[in-house]
């Protein structure tokens, strides 16, 4: 019995069982990898101004090594402490009897609560506001705060071994990542002319929806928690995080926690910190559409629901790091169905005709 096309077969076989085996091995750092890549994107144009001046890839790569390290590691890992040191003043704090936490929880409540409009709606309430019931409340939120940024923060301190196989890897795609991609281009059966147009649309996608909604997101979460830290908000930088975080998201933003935190002051008696904090509340809510057009130039934007729906996604999915990861991936996606319509746009419209 001969087996046609026999050595091909087991060409096939052989090189997609080394390759399962070779993913394997670099499994554990798809994540540093995939950072690395991102970065060498986003620094790829400081790379090649500094590339012309010095002449020099390696030297040039070392440059950039200690840009990133400045300007990204660094503050990641400062505010992360910040952020542990307020979250463990907050819970010591609200966890000692009538504290200041748990005495205006409790004036808030007490004002709702006996509020005409709300007597019956509320009524029999005061069984499950009262003082204690308010006390525990806070005790649980502070307690689980303080235990999710404990995993968080062990979880920066025990990732050094990925922080240097993202910095390694950033190394030698700042100086070979041009090569890199031309040997993948190389391999792909599909057009040249097409795989360029989907590298350009990918890296015009992702490089416009990270100025579009992390730079953004900084700014709105700056200066929501500048506002706070003027009217005397506790923790102002735990709220910067928290603000940030909102305003990468598109359609929700700083304004969901600023607006809030608005009322509470009005309720409270602070009048003008509460006027101050709608002011800066409706001024970050805008500024979304004065930036974006000067961020993104002539980038090519996504459509604010994708951004969305790949922000949220991507959360579920990949947890932190997910909010870059899921437009990324929603951006390649977009890309290819780009290529997809313009290789079969003559078939596509004699079968729609």
């Amino acid at each position: 019995m001969v087996i046609k096309n026999f050595n091909a077969y087991f060409f096939f076989a052989l090189l997609i069982g080394v390759s399962i085996w070779g993913f394997m091995l670099i499994k554990p750092f798809l994540g540093a990898i995939f950072i690395a890549a991102l970065i060498a994107v986003i620094f790829s144009r400081p790379y090649n101004f500094l590339l012309e001046k010095i002449h020099s890839a390696a030297i040039t790569s070392a440059i950039m090594l200690v840009v990133v390290m400045f300007t990204i590691i660094m503050p990641i890992i400062f505010v992360g402490g910040l952020m542990f040191n307020e979250v463990s003043d907050i819970v010591a704090e609200s966890t000692r009897e009538e504290s200041v936490v748990q005495m205006s929880a409790q004036k808030v409540v007490n004002i709702f609560v006996h509020a005409p409009i709300f007597d019956k709606v509320l009524s029999g309430a005061e069984t499950y506001v009262n003082g204690p019931e308010i006390g525990n409340a806070v005790k649980n939120i502070a307690n689980s705060s303080i235990s999710f940024i404990q995993a968080a923060y062990k979880s920066i301190i025990n990732s050094t071994i990925s922080i240097f196989v993202m910095f390694f890897t950033l190394f030698y795609f700042f100086i070979d990542g041009k090569r890199f991609m031309k040997k993948i281009m190389d391999l792909s059966p599909m057009k040249n002319t097409h795989e360029q147009k989907l590298i350009d649309e990918f890296v015009s996608m992702t490089r416009a929806t990270l100025k579009g909604t992390v730079v953004i997101g900084c700014i709105q979460g700056i200066i929501g928690g500048i506002a706070f830290a003027v009217v005397g908000v506790t923790s102002p930088v735990l709220w910067t995080i928290i603000m940030i975080i909102l305003g990468i998201i598109p359609a929700v933003g700083a304004g969901l926690v600023i607006f809030p935190v608005a009322i509470i002051m009005f309720i409270l008696g602070n009048a003008w910190q509460a006027v101050f904090l709608f002011i800066i509340g409706v001024f970050v809510s805008t500024i979304d559409n004065i930036l974006r057009p000067k961020l993104v130039g002539r980038d090519v934007q996504m459509h604010s629901l994708a951004v969305f729906f790949a922000t949220i996604g991507g959360l579920k999915l990949f947890g932190v790091i997910g909010f870059i990861v899921g437009p990324i991936i929603v951006a390649l996606m977009l890309a290819m169905w780009k290529i997809y319509a313009l290789e079969f746009k003559g078939q596509l419209h004699k079968f729609n005709a």
